[in-house]
């Protein structure tokens, strides 16, 4: 229920822009429609493996994905407000053993600016990150390291866009606050993304439970750029930075988190196309295990960030709407 009033809540701008197209209204009103900007872009991909006694090996598998990214804008003078979605999600199932989540993503984003110039203009820049499903440490799937709102990341920012054009902007704020949640028992008392790990006693029971939030506030950098690099081929890449100036440890504060998103559509014709999609992350607090061989086992000796890698490449299923 709380996953879709936090939905419902980035979504109330759609159904603002839909009482404002509505035909049955006045003349006038309908003259400001010009206002009003929307796109969007839906994507549904299948791939499908198969084996039979093949002597090399390999799983039969059969895996999907369906995207969702739209964009709404309004302009009137001095003013802009912008409101985008990103919602991807995709599975695989290995052929009578498993399904495995491959891909999970909502994001969501608010804008709000004040036009200063034709390039720049004072924003305030808010956006939501998180999940909608469950994820495990497959092909273990009874270690659970993620569901919907664990984590998830809320980043408010005031400061300054440059937007020369409709293909690029930048956003830069001095000053932003960037809260993690962790709504699930089991991994926020795991310390798990950055929050405080709950304090245990020698059996193992809880005895201070972990916290649930950690608030952060930083530098934050946000840009975007889309553009048709050549004939039916298309880009679209956000990179967002972020800092924190409030790390316990001295020695993180100009630590950087890197999110680079990236998606390249090759259109076939006005309904297939082939997409390759890259996602790549550094977050201080995700922390992954290190593993040494000592005397002939393999053994966890520590934990560190590393760079995150989600890729995919197929062919789909479009349906565009500009």
């Amino acid at each position: 229920m709380n996953r879709v009033f936090i939905i419902l809540l980035f979504m109330i701008p759609i159904y603002m822009y839909g009482l404002e197209t509505d035909t049955t209204k006045s003349v006038s009103t309908n003259d400001s429609l010009k206002n009003w900007r929307f796109e969007s872009l839906s994507l549904v991909s299948i791939a499908q493996n198969a084996f039979v006694n093949w002597a090399a090996g390999g799983e039969s598998s059969l895996s999907g994905k369906a995207e969702y990214n739209y964009n709404l804008n309004y302009k009137k003078d001095k003013f802009t407000f912008g409101q985008t979605g990103d919602l991807v999600f995709g599975l695989v199932g290995y052929i009578d053993k498993r399904i495995e989540k491959t891909n999970d993503k909502l994001n969501l984003s608010l804008s709000f600016s004040h036009n200063t110039s034709k390039k720049w203009s004072l924003t305030n820049f808010t956006t939501l990150k998180t999940q909608f499903a469950n994820g495990y440490k497959y092909p273990d799937d009874s270690t659970l390291i993620s569901t919907f709102f664990a984590p998830a990341y809320l980043t408010i920012s005031f400061g300054f866009n440059y937007k020369p054009n409709d293909e690029f902007q930048l956003f830069m704020s001095p000053i932003s606050g960037k809260m993690t949640f962790v709504v699930s028992d089991e991994l926020a008392n795991k310390g798990l993304y950055g929050v405080k790990k709950a304090v245990l006693d020698s059996s193992g029971n809880v005895l201070v439970p972990g916290n649930h939030f950690l608030g952060e506030v930083g530098l934050n950098l946000f840009t975007t750029y889309k553009a048709e690099i050549m004939k039916n081929v298309k880009l679209n890449t956000a990179l967002t930075l972020h800092n924190n100036y409030m790390d316990f440890d001295i020695n993180n504060r100009w630590n950087i988190d890197v999110d680079l998103d990236t998606r390249v559509i090759f259109s076939i014709n006005k309904i297939f196309a082939t997409v390759l999609y890259m996602h790549l992350k550094y977050d201080h607090n995700a922390k992954f295990p290190n593993y040494e061989i000592i005397e002939g086992v393999k053994s966890k000796v520590s934990e560190s960030p590393k760079l995150q890698i989600n890729e995919s490449f197929g062919l789909g299923v479009k349906y565009q709407i500009k």
